[in-house]
């Protein structure tokens, strides 16, 4: 995992938008996290709802997150979602799942995304791009 603080530095210094990619399977999030590095995008990583909570609670800025629905563990997507919502509301967000029916427990709306897997990178990108330069 990426170190939150050099994290920090190095955005600030890069004025990079910086990503927070929550997926709880390494061989998942591994070439994902890399795709967006060399998209130009500083990543911070993630296994778990709780993880990501607390880079939020580190104050390492993030600029936009994307998260797994269905993750392992007691909290899933949703309640990072939900979370979010409260913490921080105008947070764009970007969920994903291998599970269609996932998509109807997703409210999408300008700042909540939805893209299935397997899902091609590239649109990933686009993705992160069009929501990142609706929240400017």
């Amino acid at each position: 995992m990426v170190d939150p603080v050099e994290t920090l530095v190095q955005a600030a210094a890069d004025a990079q938008p910086v990503i927070l990619v929550v997926e709880d399977n390494f061989l998942l999030r591994w070439p994902v996290c890399e795709f967006l590095r060399d998209s130009g995008y500083r990543v911070v990583e993630a296994a778990s709802v709780q993880e990501a909570i607390a880079v939020f609670s580190s104050n390492v800025p993030v600029d936009m997150v994307f998260s797994d629905v269905d993750l392992q563990g007691e909290l899933k997507g949703n309640a990072l979602s939900s979370w979010l919502r409260e913490h921080h509301p105008d947070m764009p967000m970007l969920m994903t799942s291998g599970d269609r029916s996932a998509c109807e427990s997703v409210l999408t709306t300008p700042t909540r995304l939805f893209i299935a897997k397997p899902y091609a990178l590239a649109e990933v990108d686009q993705l992160i791009r069009s929501a990142l330069a609706r929240n400017d």
